[in-house]
């Protein structure tokens, strides 16, 4: 059983809901429009960041295997 079965569901989840709080905090610029936009930034850039890391640690297995294979 992979360990990161759902990490990409995860992550996508986290990136909707920072774009959702980003695009809430611009619509309604109340009195915390300031931490709503930190916050949907903050859960964006995180998303992105595992999201990345895990494509590269997708590539990094792929490329394991085909040099496996090889040998």
């Amino acid at each position: 059983m992979k360990t990161g079965k759902y990490l990409g569901v995860c992550s996508s989840a986290v990136l909707l809901l920072g774009a959702y709080c980003l695009w809430e905090s611009v619509r309604n610029s109340g009195p915390y429009a300031e931490e709503g936009i930190l916050l949907g930034g903050l859960l964006s850039a995180f998303a992105l960041v595992v999201m990345s890391w895990s494509i590269k640690r997708h590539l990094g297995v792929k490329a394991l295997e085909r040099h496996m294979k090889r040998r």
